[in-house]
């Protein structure tokens, strides 16, 4: 960018540098959800992890406005729901929807926390962190870049 100084002080032209672009205090309204292999014990199935990279950040963004006190509520609830009927969720049963649905909510509510989460997975995280998996400094090639290369 350049600049021309005002009358009087000279015929110079000056170079403006821009201002740094600043590093974003949050993901947006829908976080940032990635997946993260080898993130658990158990493997999940790929269709769970397709399902909740999908879920969790509809969740994300169901609670952005929430006050501490209905993420509070909604949590419980969630955490109801899945220890009463988690097998469910798992092996299928007649509040297997909502049981993962609890599932879903509860990763929204914890990627609200400083550092996210990791589980069944996934990543999961409103605002950037040290030692996130999607950050851009852990950059995995995609097949693309890797067939180029």
């Amino acid at each position: 960018m350049t600049a021309n100084p005002p009358a009087g002080l000279g015929s110079r032209t000056v170079q403006l540098e821009p201002d740094p672009l600043r590093a974003p205090e949050t993901y947006g309204p829908f976080g940032r959800v990635v997946t993260a292999p080898g993130s658990g014990s158990t493997p999940a199935s790929s269709t769970w992890v397709t399902w909740l990279l999908f879920m969790v950040p509809l969740c994300i963004a169901e609670f952005r406005d929430l006050s501490d006190p209905e993420i509070k509520r909604v949590s419980e609830k969630a955490a109801d729901l899945i220890t009463s009927h988690g097998d469910d969720a798992q092996y299928g049963g007649h509040l297997q929807r909502s049981a993962r649905t609890a599932i879903a909510k509860g990763l929204a509510v914890l990627a609200r926390a400083e550092g996210g989460v990791t589980a069944l997975g996934i990543h999961a995280c409103t605002r950037p962190h040290d030692g996130c998996p999607a950050s851009p400094t852990t950059h995995r090639p995609s097949k693309c870049e890797e067939r180029d290369a």
